[in-house]
Parts: C-alpha cells; structure tokens; sequence
C-alpha cells in the first residue's frame, strides 16, 4: 500500500484531515482536506505516492484561492484644461484577474483601449487614455472592477474642466458719440476672456 502525501511549492508537507481509501487490492483513493484556505495557500502543489517499488509517482497541480476585487489605487478628482490628455490609473487586486470599466455618472462608458500591467501575482495596474478633454466631459465617474467573486469593487472620482486661459479681447467696443450736457448716456462693451476679464 503506497504512503501519499501532499507538499507546497516550498516542499513543506501540507496539513490537514488526510483519508485513505481501499478501493481493491491495488488502488487505494486518497484524500486531504485542508480547512480554512486563505489567499496565501494559492499556488503549485505536489501530490506523492511511494511504497518502496521504483520511483515514486508524483503529479503538480496548481490551486488558485478566488478573491473579490479590490482597488488599492484609484484615480483622484482633477481638474483639466479644455484640449488635454487625462490618463484614468488605477491599481487592482482580485482573483480571477478583474475587468475594469470607467463610466459617467449618466451610465455612459469611456471610450478606449484599457492597458492593464500585472504588477505582481493577483495585483493589475490599470490604465485609460482620454485624448482632446472637452468642456462636456467634466463630471463625476465611476470606476468598477468585476471578476465574478463577491460584489465589484468600484471608486467614484471627479473631473472638472477649464477653458484655456486666453487675454482679453474685445468683441465689441463702445461707439465714439456726441452727448449733450444733462444727457444720460450707457457706455457698453463686449469683452472675452478665460479667466473672466476684470473691465475699468
């Protein structure tokens, strides 16, 4: 009857309520419960089988912990030039790897081809590019990260948008006039300018 155990990718021998079970003279079915797995008990797993004849046989299996999203960046509330680039960056943990979406407040998705970096095992660093920023995108934007397990994880941030700063300039100019004394008279002008021009 061959002896079975279970090993991680350390060698360590894995703990936990161990079965045996004699299905005819030859094969035995084996079993090893292990309680309370947590996301650090992911990874390659060996299962070994000797009884002293030959090599013993050995087979690696992966084990992957699921976990619900969660960021660990998120983008910040900004304000933007009317013409700017914005780039949206978040980082984000999860297993599976999560899918992350950015909409405005109205629902409507950002246009764009999301790049995502893995930074390490289960952590992805995110990011979308937002070129020409106009004066309709501001508004408030939520993020979201979905990968099947527990709830999304989702972030809502701010984006304000500014007109270009540009001189004064005037659109139109008060009309040179003959006034009679005692008279009232309106002295009018059109000026534009980003910010709001000061008029003396």
């Amino acid at each position: 009857k061959p002896n079975v155990y279970v090993t991680d990718e350390k060698g360590k021998f894995v703990q936990g309520k161990s079965e045996i079970v004699k299905l005819d003279p030859e094969t035995i079915r084996y079993s090893l419960e292990i309680p309370d797995i947590q996301p650090g008990d992911a990874g390659r797993y060996t299962i070994t089988a000797n009884n002293g004849v030959g090599r013993p046989a050995k087979h690696q299996f992966d084990v992957n912990v699921e976990r619900a999203p969660r960021f660990t960046q998120v983008p910040r509330d900004v304000t933007l030039t009317v013409g700017d680039y914005h780039e949206i960056v978040a980082e984000v943990t999860g297993v599976p790897k999560p899918t992350v979406t950015v909409a405005s407040a109205k629902g409507i998705p950002v246009p764009g081809e999301p790049e995502y970096v893995k930074v390490d095992k289960d952590t992805y660093s995110f990011s979308l590019r937002v070129p020409n920023i106009q004066l309709g995108d501001a508004g408030r934007y939520t993020i979201k990260a979905n990968n099947g397990v527990g709830r999304p994880a989702k972030h809502k941030f701010e984006l304000d948008v500014e007109l270009a700063e540009r001189a004064p300039r005037f659109v139109e100019v008060p009309a040179n006039v003959v006034v009679d004394p005692g008279e009232d008279h309106e002295i009018v002008a059109v000026v534009t300018g980003v910010p709001k021009p000061n008029v003396y």
